[in-house]
Parts: C-alpha cells; structure tokens; sequence
C-alpha cells in the first residue's frame, strides 16, 4: 500500500470518528474516473470538508494541474491541509476560506474541472456563479444529487428536507435541459451529475 493510500485509509477513519461527511468510496472512485479522463489542469473544489476528495482529485488530474478549493468551516480547512501536506499535495492546491456564496463571484481565472459537494441547496447557485469561468469542454461534477433517493421520489422524504430535495431537483433539471450541457447522472453512492460544457458558443 502506497503512502497515498495509507493517507486515505487514514482520512477515512477520520471523518467516521468525528462524523465528518466525506465522498463515498463508490463515488469516490467514479470522481476519479471521470478526472483521470479529462486531465484537468485547473480545477475548482466547492467544498473541501478535511481534503479527501481533494487528495483523490490531486491523484487523477494532470501532472501540471492545480487545485483551487473552497470551505468555510477554518477547522476543517486546517486538517485538510495537514493532510494534503502529509501526501505530498499541498502545494498544488489553494485553500480559500469562505461561503463559496461569496467567494465564487470573486475568482479570477477559468477551470476545466469543478466538483460541487458543498451545501446542497445551494448547488444551481454556484454553478451561475462559475459559468462565466468554464473553460469550453469543461466537466462539472455535482456529488449527493440524488439526496438519499428522495429527489427521485419524495413521498417518504421529511418535511426538513423538502427544500433541498427542490433545490437539487432545479439544478439536475437545468444541467439536463439546456443545451450548454451534456449530463450523465450516475447513481454511485449518493448519486453524482458529471456535466460536460459545451462552450460558450451555444450561450
């Protein structure tokens, strides 16, 4: 097992100890999948939580590829950097704390990956908030979309959630109807969007 790996396993425990929601395994390998396909160079993270997804996103993008990720809990963003730094990655990503409410409408530059996995309601609003900074042929991957099964059907769905779970249906509905994009839904884990920008010829 490779030191990577060890990190990971380490990561794992982790988030399962202090109840920290982290990707899937399932979902995890499918984020690896898509970015080892895509060969990102610039990649956006929405929502870092203690760095895994981050660290599996390191693992899969270009040589050359960068990291720009956002949380707004400090303590978090603190053990993420442990962690990355202990996995030799820390200094191919930079760490913004903030409400990436807040923080998107400020970043300067274009991205050819972004992963979403921060608050759920709030997904379709980050994505406005980044479209003016994909790269044509961008891929944008939402994790949790399907929230429990609940957006597919949510007769049984808690009335706390009913928010969300509209949110999260407003935003699959628009990466699947317009035209700027081409989404898969995968039902990995919690189900995960992968979103294929079209360019901005079609806007």
């Amino acid at each position: 097992m490779d030191k990577q790996q060890q990190i990971l396993i380490t990561m794992q425990d982790y988030a399962n100890t202090h109840k920290v929601p982290i990707i899937s395994r399932e979902g995890g390998r499918l984020l690896q999948k898509v970015t080892a396909a895509a060969k990102p160079v610039s990649i956006l993270e929405i929502g870092t939580a203690i760095g895994y997804s981050t660290l599996l996103l390191a693992a899969a993008m270009a040589p050359n590829g960068k990291i720009t990720t956002i949380e707004q809990d400090g303590a978090r963003l603190e053990i993420a950097s442990n962690f990355l730094a202990q996995a030799g990655k820390l200094e191919q990503v930079t760490m913004i704390a903030g409400d990436a409410g807040e923080v998107l409408p400020a970043l300067t530059g274009s991205f050819d990956l972004v992963f979403i996995d921060a608050a759920k309601g709030q997904y379709l609003d980050y994505l406005y908030k980044v479209m003016d900074k994909l790269l044509p042929g961008a891929v944008i991957i939402a994790d949790n979309v399907l929230f429990r099964g609940w957006v597919l059907d949510d007769s049984n769905a808690p009335r706390r959630f009913r928010t969300i779970i509209k949110r999260l249906k407003a935003y699959l509905d628009f990466v699947t109807k317009d035209k700027r994009f081409k989404t898969v839904v995968h039902h990995n884990g919690d189900g995960m969007a992968v979103s294929h920008y079209q360019g901005r010829a079609n806007i």
